[in-house]
């Protein structure tokens, strides 16, 4: 059995902030396969990355979204030049960071499944999210890097906000195997703007044929493109109706509903009552 070096704390982590960031472009740094005593969490920013991770290769295009446990064997290989050509950046932090964050998460997070799941949850990031969250990381190169307290705060935040936007919902087997272009698709339809123009706009963004993205759609989430589309209509409209006072006819059309009767039809079949019964019923909560 291969045994692989276990990178100590001390030489991953600021000890002080309990955290450390890089920015590794190319082949300048060559990571062989080894495990860490800490936590690591790592973005691709370009180029297609060709990661070794627990016996296995893997290509992880650009805007991969990886969480290394401490036990995951893992190494960057560059075997080509276009290999070469890539870039990432990592965030390492603490066992008692990693810690504190999932405590600070509580029972309701999958802590436990995202430790011990056989492989690192990984998840494709749009465009979009990629460089919203890149710019974020990038932030932390304005503060202050002798200020560890205030370092360990922003990245405890940063930390919190990547597991509960990106690795909250743990996919099933059939949306791991789902196409990357499919998964940014999905991330990106999750944006107001773009639920609301509907299906045009979904077929703009993937420049795939009608029939299919239905056929896709359907094979890796189990829903028609309409019950998608609506799906993430009708979750907006109710948080509209529980948080704001617009009419309820505003919130309709402002989904991107073309008919009201359509939009109290989508409606009582997910929620068993009238757009204005549920308001009502849940008047407390607003």
């Amino acid at each position: 059995m291969l045994s692989y070096p276990r990178i100590s704390e001390a030489l991953g982590v600021d000890g002080d902030a309990g955290c450390l960031y890089r920015y590794v472009y190319g082949a300048e740094d060559i990571f062989n396969p080894h495990r860490h005593e800490f936590y690591e969490i790592f973005l691709t920013i370009s180029g297609t990355v060709t990661h070794f991770i627990n016996g296995i290769v893997q290509k992880l295009p650009e805007g991969s979204l990886v969480f290394i446990r401490p036990d995951d064997v893992h190494g960057y290989l560059y075997e080509t030049p276009e290999s070469k050509k890539t870039s990432y950046v990592n965030l390492t932090f603490s066992a008692e960071t990693a810690e504190g964050l999932f405590q600070f998460l509580s029972d309701s997070f999958p802590s436990k499944e995202l430790l011990s799941c056989d492989m690192p949850p990984t998840v494709t990031l749009s465009g979009i999210k990629k460089e919203q969250l890149l710019a974020r990381i990038s932030r932390l190169n304005l503060a202050n890097w002798q200020d560890k307290t205030a370092l360990k705060l922003h990245v405890r935040a940063i930390l919190a906000d990547i597991f509960v936007q990106f690795f909250y919902a743990l996919p099933d087997q059939e949306q791991k195997d789902m196409p990357v272009w499919l998964s940014a698709l999905l991330a990106e339809m999750e944006q107001p703007d773009n639920f609301i123009a509907g299906m045009d706009r979904m077929i703009a963004l993937c420049d795939k044929s009608r029939e299919h993205l239905a056929r896709c759609l359907k094979k890796y989430c189990g829903v028609t493109t309409a019950e998608y589309i609506n799906e993430l209509r009708i979750n907006y409209a109710s948080n509209l109706l529980l948080r704001t006072n617009a009419p309820i006819l505003e919130i309709c059309f402002a989904c991107g509903f073309q008919s009201a009767s359509y939009f109290y039809k989508v409606f009582e079949r997910k929620y068993g009552v009238s757009p204005s019964e549920f308001k009502r019923q849940h008047k407390h909560t607003m």
